[in-house]
């Protein structure tokens, strides 16, 4: 059967939002806003109750629109060891059902916890995947990068915390998002805060602001201990056009740990100082009472079955796809990995063979050596319905377009030929992603649809 042109479907996307967003915009636009100034309106309650009624109706707009949209009428079989001429390798494929039955179960643990989910869209980067997020009860999502935000703002996302602290020279263009959509910004030293207070007030504009606290992850963050860090949250509180909302913090040095025992050990330590240290903060002041309090890492939160009191949010990204680390990790199993790579053999040589995906196409993450000495650059599946990784190939070397795969048993020399295709479950499924264009929906064994990977970045390297 012949393929039909892709539909992605962002058009339709950004149609059936356009009331809810439109509504917004209008309700931001009509007043400039900053605090304790005389010549611009205050912020009130009444936009923060328009904020919750628009998400609601993008909700309600994403379930109309998944209902009608989520499958094309083309449909192209693709089982395990059988693909169609016409895919042309590499390419990325998501199974629709894991990839629901995921989706479903992280809304689950948030909702029996009484938390929000705010998840990072930073791993798909498609609109659709974000609105079957919202469908489950994603209170908003969570962007790396100001042109996600700008794309996703532009689809009709309308609260968004951008979870990298800002740099002078992004404020602007975070300023002409904050103007049409909700915009968080994060801040971990007082020379930002400064500047965005000055260039948001010229403005006329109120940000909200989040404080990044380092929990124990060497990057990023204020140290909860430090006085220095209630003096900068007070500074934003004191601030003429910032509003303090609260305080954010990832997890991330729960990749390195080495059992699940650990993870869980991180994500108990990591809630506790993010409970504390709001404690302390509205101990010093009322006015700092955090109103969020967000950690998030897919290991932390998918192995985390209470979230203790005081901690209001979770930011999960990877659970979506997620991939070999996780796997290994303890986090999930094979057969809750949705999305996986396809390439094709394209040489055979006495003890390798080598495929069409290369850097380019899978990326050059090597995995959780810590846990996996054979470093490899993601597995390759030998059963993909029965969820079984093949451990006589090795996906050791890989240059710009090309990968070598080597055989542990030099039997395995005569199972495969020129054109075969492999499956292959990446290290680092959000790396992956961001690589291709689109992602081919499979649901039941066949391929479905075409859903658009939104990497393009009109703001930082506008065409």
């Amino acid at each position: 059967m012949r393929e039909r042109k892709p539909s992605f479907g962002v058009n339709l996307v950004s149609t059936c939002l356009a009331a809810a967003k439109t509504n917004l915009v209008c309700l931001l636009s009509c007043s400039s806003i900053s605090k304790r100034s005389s010549e611009i309106v205050p912020i009130s309650n009444t936009k923060e109750k328009h904020v919750t009624i628009v998400q609601n109706d993008c909700a309600r707009l994403a379930r109309e629109y998944l209902s009608k949209h989520v499958h094309s009428r083309s449909r192209v079989s693709v089982l395990t060891n059988e693909y169609p001429s016409n895919l042309m390798t590499p390419v990325l494929l998501v199974e629709f059902e894991r990839l629901e039955n995921n989706i479903e179960r992280m809304a689950a643990k948030a909702e029996n916890n009484r938390v929000e989910l705010r998840p990072h869209i930073k791993t798909h980067k498609c609109i659709e995947i974000g609105m079957m997020q919202l469908k489950h009860g994603a209170k908003g999502i969570t962007v790396s990068t100001l042109d996600e935000a700008k794309i996703f703002a532009d689809a009709g996302f309308n609260d968004i915390t951008y979870a990298v602290p800002i740099t002078s020279n992004k404020i602007e263009a975070a300023l002409d998002i904050a103007s049409t959509v909700n915009l968080r910004l994060l801040v971990d030293n007082f020379e930002i805060v400064s500047e965005l207070e000055l260039k948001s007030e010229k403005r006329g504009m109120a940000l909200d602001v989040l404080l990044k606290v380092h929990c124990g992850y060497p990057r990023t963050g204020v140290n909860p201990r430090d006085p220095a860090s209630v003096k900068l949250a007070s500074n934003i509180a004191n601030s003429r056009s910032l509003t303090f909302k609260g305080i954010l913090t990832h997890a991330g040095h729960s990749y390195d740990a080495t059992t699940t025992k650990q993870i869980r050990e991180i994500a108990r330590q990591e809630q506790a100082e993010m409970v504390e240290f709001s404690k302390r903060l509205e101990s010093e002041n009322h006015d700092l009472k955090p109103e969020v309090v967000s950690i998030g890492s897919t290991p932390t939160i998918t192995l985390t079955e209470k979230i203790m009191d005081g901690i209001t949010e979770v930011r999960p990204g990877n659970y979506v796809f997620f991939d070999y680390t996780q796997v290994t990790l303890g986090t999930c199993q094979v057969s809750d990995c949705a999305l996986t790579a396809i390439a094709s053999v394209l040489g055979k040589y006495e003890e390798y063979i080598v495929i069409d995906a290369g850097a380019t196409a899978l990326s050059k993450d090597i995995g959780p050596t810590h846990l996996d000495a054979g470093t490899s650059y993601g597995k390759i599946y030998s059963d993909y319905d029965k969820h079984e990784l093949d451990s006589n190939l090795h996906l050791y070397s890989l240059s710009q377009e090309h990968g070598k795969v080597k055989f542990i048993n030099s039997s395995y020399n005569q199972e495969y030929k020129v054109n075969d295709v492999l499956r292959i479950l990446p290290n680092h499924s959000c790396l992956t992603a961001n690589l291709h264009d689109c992602y081919h929906i499979v649901d039941k064994g066949e391929i479905v649809n075409k859903w658009r990977i939104r990497s393009e970045r009109p703001i930082t390297s506008p065409c």
